[in-house]
């Protein structure tokens, strides 16, 4: 199981400054460990983040052969939590 932050609505490239309307700015494509933050209030900007983009992500699950169970989303009014269940693939 895997609960983090969304990949496609946080990091450094989501300004979540109006918590109504979240701006993503370029950034999101690129892979990799960044400071980069919408505020100086959290961790981010201090320790910094590793950040994949979705699907590079989704593809590091598979590629460690497991098989998703399940998907959830969480935060309001824009995803800030992406949650899966996978489980080990059947040896093939």
């Amino acid at each position: 199981m895997h609960v983090g932050v969304h990949p496609c609505f946080c990091g450094g490239f989501a300004d979540r400054s109006d918590e109504r309307a979240v701006v993503i700015r370029p950034g999101y494509r690129e892979a990799g460990w960044t400071t980069a933050s919408w505020t100086d209030q959290g961790l981010r900007d201090k320790v910094g983040a590793a950040h994949l983009p979705l699907p590079e992500l989704l593809h590091a699950v598979l590629d460690a052969g497991l098989t998703f169970e399940r998907f959830a989303e969480g935060g309001e009014p824009s995803p800030m939590v992406l949650a899966w269940r996978a489980e080990k693939s059947p040896a093939g």
